[in-house]
């Protein structure tokens, strides 16, 4: 797992991702460098600040691989999963390739913070503030399981739909998860790109496809230059709850994995509003994830919003 760079982003979070999968057998206990007794409870300490790369839970049958997003995206995290064993592991997801990006680093940084001093994204909270119960370090993490795959369009549509029944303001942006370059045999890094939405509820499902296809890529948060770090850390910490997108989501494609029985992805937790979408489609079936954080989040609030969400795919 390599890094290049410095990674400079929003240094109030944990920048976890995390791929759990349920296997046939119970995984081996001595292999894993967290043990819990639930698997919610092993997610929630998995999403915590760590100084490695990656570290390995088990709770019962399930598996779950959590990884710095500097040193792994989404679909490195198959390739863990198949490293230790439970491969073949393959994604149907295809990379965004030599597509240009709209901006150098400094450039995106620069247009992100006056994005988000003079017209923020839209946001979103849950409407019942008085009962969180959540660590205010933590996330809150649920999920639903839905027949079928969906594409990622499909996703952003009904995602866009579901947050502006809720309330949502305009200028709903929404970040999309892609990778440059899906090599299963290169060395195991983050290969992750952005495709940035801005304005999504004003999009129907074939324009968010086509702004799918045209939306030049923003690079993760990497710089050399320490000039840069210093400016983009100040202003990050100085604008933090308006940064980002109103949502984030990110697909892992359509999963072949023979020995595997099921695939749950959470992706980071970034930007003001904080809330992610993962999605992954495995034997027929897609798993979407919600992941926020539990100072503005509970479950309940959450899973409202993902059965929306679903109530649109279905």
């Amino acid at each position: 797992m390599t890094q290049t760079g410095r990674w400079v982003a929003d240094p109030t979070i944990g920048w976890r991702i995390l791929l759990t999968a349920t296997l046939p057998d119970p995984p081996q206990v001595e292999d894993a460098v967290r043990t819990a007794t639930s698997t919610d409870e092993l997610r929630r300490a998995l999403v915590a600040p760590d100084p490695e790369p990656v570290v390995v839970g088990v709770a019962g049958h399930d598996l779950v691989v959590s990884a710095h997003h500097s040193a792994v995206d989404g679909l490195g995290l198959l390739r863990i999963l198949e490293q230790r064993g439970h491969g073949p592991v393959t994604s149907s997801a295809r990379g965004v390739g030599d597509r240009p990006a709209g901006h150098g680093y400094a450039g995106t940084v620069a247009r992100r913070l006056s994005e988000a001093a003079f017209r923020p994204p839209a946001r979103i909270t849950t409407r019942r503030r008085g009962v969180l119960t959540g660590p205010p370090g933590g996330d809150v993490m649920v999920e639903a399981e839905l027949p079928g795959s969906f594409r990622t369009a499909e996703i952003v549509h009904a995602a866009a739909g579901a947050l502006t029944d809720r309330g949502a303001g305009p200028h709903v942006a929404v970040a999309v998860g892609a990778t440059r370059d899906p090599d299963p045999d290169g060395a195991i890094e983050d290969r992750s790109a952005l495709l940035r939405l801005r304005d999504v509820e004003r999009l129907d499902l074939p324009g968010i496809e086509r702004a799918l296809r045209e939306a030049p890529v923003e690079r993760p948060p990497v710089t050399r230059s320490g000039a840069v770090d210093r400016a983009a850390a100040a202003a990050m910490r100085l604008l933090a709850r308006r940064l980002g997108s109103t949502l984030l989501v990110s697909h892992l494609g359509e999963v072949d994995a023979p020995h595997v029985e099921r695939l749950v992805f959470h992706p980071v937790t970034a930007g003001g509003t904080g809330i992610s979408l993962g999605a992954v489609g495995h034997r027929g079936r897609t798993v979407l994830t919600l992941r926020a954080r539990a100072a503005d989040w509970n479950a309940d609030g959450l899973e409202r919003v993902l059965e929306a969400v679903g109530g649109r795919l279905l």
